[in-house]
């Protein structure tokens, strides 16, 4: 690959840090960072689009529109058609209608802001929805909840975004895009190795439990370490069992999933951690072409059996 330079651009979007690398011959440096202005641009059409913090936002117009059809764009069609198909896939363990739990939590604006300001009002939980309520009307392009239901899309909307503009990179010799813990990686780097990713220690967050060397991968990381806060005197985060609809306790704390997309990896993580170690580990080992790393809260690290397609991956 003599010639092959690499190309980054980071960036922030969906409330988290984004790093594009794009692997291009020299004399196409120029093409390589347009390139990447262009994945810049998809992360900031989608998060214009589906921030639930952000009251212009479609997603926000759908859920003040609960009770009554919504026409969708095709980009909030497409995405909520994924999380309704996630929540199947994970037997309602993901349910993208959580909202009302996580400003139940004290999750009521965007991180950022949740540090600067914990002390967030109480919001009290009315009638309880789930996924099933989510009613998709493809010929009509219109979504309907129920009065009452909203939507939280963030993590699969990341993980979508992920992979749409992973697809637009593929014509390259390699390229990585991280968004803050969902990563997909292709080809190889312009040295012409694999990409190396690190599994960070959620306990020692400047350190690595493992190296993956990977191509043509997803890897996907849910932590209950990462987002946090104390709302009303109380330990709370982000990954809602809505079994309970109380942030999970299952006693992992971190879960890596390496999948083939990263919509498939960030929900399998996210379900992973809130089963726990027993049955989160059994449901990773029951896809095919998955691997997956858990660590509990004392800093056991548990790995998945390896199969034939990804025996090198851990």
């Amino acid at each position: 690959m003599a010639g092959t330079i690499e190309v980054t651009r980071s960036f922030s979007a969906m409330n988290t840090d984004v790093e594009a690398i794009v692997c291009v011959p020299g004399s196409e440096r120029n093409e390589g960072e347009k390139a990447l202005v262009r994945v810049q641009g998809i992360f900031n059409e989608v998060e214009t689009a589906l921030s639930r913090f952000s009251l212009e936002s479609e997603l926000s117009g759908l859920n003040r529109a609960a009770g009554v059809p919504f026409k969708a764009s095709h980009l909030l069609f497409t995405v909520v058609s994924a999380a309704k198909e996630a929540a199947y896939f994970s037997d309602g363990i993901y349910d993208p209608t959580i909202l009302p739990y996580l400003l139940a939590a004290g999750y009521d604006r965007s991180f950022e802001r949740l540090c600067d300001s914990p002390d967030s009002p109480v919001y009290q939980l009315n009638s309880r929805f789930s996924w099933r309520d989510i009613i998709l009307d493809p010929d009509m392009s219109s979504i309907t909840l129920p009065a009452g239901c909203g939507l939280d899309l963030g993590g699969i909307a990341k993980g979508w975004t992920v992979d749409r503009v992973s697809e637009g990179l593929k014509n390259t010799s390699g390229f990585a895009v991280d968004a803050g813990g969902d990563m997909f990686v292709g080809g190889k780097r312009a040295a012409g190795s694999r990409w190396s990713v690190g599994v960070v220690d959620p306990l020692h967050p400047d350190l690595n439990l493992t190296v993956l060397e990977l191509t043509g991968r997803a890897v996907c990381t849910s932590s209950t370490t990462k987002r946090n806060w104390r709302h009303n005197g109380i330990y709370g985060h982000h990954l809602i069992d809505p079994r309970s609809g109380k942030p999970s306790d299952s006693r992992v704390i971190s879960a890596t999933v390496i999948a083939e997309s990263a919509v498939t990896a960030e929900i399998m993580a996210k379900t992973a951690l809130i089963l726990g170690p027993v049955a989160g580990m059994e449901f990773i080992e029951r896809q095919h072409g998955v691997n997956g790393i858990l660590v509990l809260d004392t800093g056991e690290l548990l790995r998945s059996k390896s199969n034939a397609e990804t025996a090198n991956v851990l």
